[in-house]
């Protein structure tokens, strides 16, 4: 096991739970909540309580996801988007050693992903996640027995500085060792649909520029599109109020209601991409080649996302050049009304917040419509 190498001490508070630990964790999470209940308020009760019945009887987390995380990740799709599909050479399945993907979805992202390696013949991967989003023992316990490492989130600048090192220096540790990692390509999702990458992730991973470090990491991109975004309303409130305060505090319990609202909120379509393992492409004598780097990626990224009829009609009622949708598919009648009766519902939610409707739908069409706006910018840049 990966715990009872001699050098991976000094990661041992961060890393996935393993052995002895995760078989007392299986047992003590397993008690702490009404699972039955809880995943049939996601997935039939009927498949809910056999999944209960198949945990009781797991003691490893390899066992744990094949019975119990796989088959409730598959009723779950299956209850909320009308389909999940994924395409990528051969090479990034079976050669990536690091998946790094654009961030919609605090719980999904990973985790579909993880189900598309698991199809196509290759090990699920550790997953980075945020010690923000863990403010709870029993979900702790959850995501660190679903291969999840902890990437700290507080401290000062300069404390948050050594933390992107340590968390650098573990992915390069398991990924040495043979074991995939997911991360994603900047710090918290992109609540404004513009999927950029954060320029000092890429010089965190490389060690400050050096070539040989990245290319060892083997790094694919992963384009992750969903049709529709369960949490689109709560982003528009968020986004109206740094527009107008120039700040927006999260309310007790708040990651933890988006988390949920991904998961049981409808998604439509969802398309995942995989593209070639990504070689370092700056020059060694760039002042800053992470810059280079992060748009290197950015433009890997955007030519595999998917576009979907509604970024169409949001960019059509923004009154923005065709040029910008000419290779989105049209909407079908239903695609439109359906785009109609959301924009509606969206509307009514937010506007009881105070904010008029026209800043509601301007808001919302600006998040729906950004990677079309992203990905030309970035075509003309190339």
């Amino acid at each position: 096991m990966m715990d009872c190498r001699e050098d991976f001490a000094p990661f041992e508070s961060m890393a996935p739970y393993s052995g002895e630990v995760a078989k007392h964790a299986l047992k003590t999470l397993l008690d702490a909540r009404d699972w039955t209940g809880e995943l049939g308020r996601m997935i039939p009760s009927a498949l809910a309580e056999k999944l209960v019945q198949q945990w009781r009887g797991v003691e490893s987390i390899e066992a744990f996801q094949e019975h119990v995380v796989k088959p409730f990740l598959q009723g779950l799709m299956s209850q909320t988007t009308e389909g999940v599909t994924w395409d990528g050479p051969s090479e990034a399945f079976h050669e990536g050693m690091l998946f790094l993907s654009n961030h919609r979805d605090i719980v999904l992202d990973p985790s579909l992903l993880n189900v598309a390696l698991l199809e196509e013949g290759r090990g699920s991967t550790e997953i980075g996640i945020g010690s923000n989003l863990l403010s709870r023992p029993w979900v702790n316990d959850l995501v660190r027995l679903n291969r999840c490492f902890v990437v700290e989130r507080s401290g000062s600048a300069r404390e948050r500085y050594e933390h992107s090192l340590r968390t650098a220096a573990y992915i390069q540790h398991v990924t040495q060792h043979g074991t995939p990692v997911w991360l994603a390509h900047r710090e918290g999702r992109a609540k404004d649909g513009r999927d950029t990458t954060a320029p000092a992730l890429m010089r965190t991973l490389s060690n400050n520029g050096d070539a040989a470090v990245w290319n060892a990491l083997h790094v694919v991109p992963v384009s992750i599109s969903y049709e529709w975004d369960p949490c689109d309303a709560f982003k528009v409130n968020e986004l109206l109020h740094l527009e107008k305060h120039g700040s927006y505090t999260k309310a007790e319990g708040e990651d933890e209601r988006s988390m949920w609202t991904g998961l049981v909120g409808q998604k439509g379509k969802v398309h995942l991409e995989f593209g070639h393992v990504l070689p370092w492409q700056a020059s060694s004598e760039e002042v800053k080649p992470e810059r280079t780097m992060a748009l290197q990626f950015d433009e890997a990224l955007h030519r595999g996302m998917r576009a979907w009829p509604n970024q169409r009609l949001a960019a059509q009622h923004l009154g923005w050049s065709s040029e910008t949708f000419a290779h989105v598919p049209e909407p079908t009648p239903r695609e439109e009304a359906a785009w109609s009766e959301r924009k509606k519902r969206v509307e009514n939610d937010i506007s009881a917040l105070g904010w008029s409707k026209e800043q509601v739908s301007r808001k919302w069409c600006e998040i729906l419509a950004a990677p079309l706006a992203l990905r030309q910018a970035l075509l003309e840049e190339g």
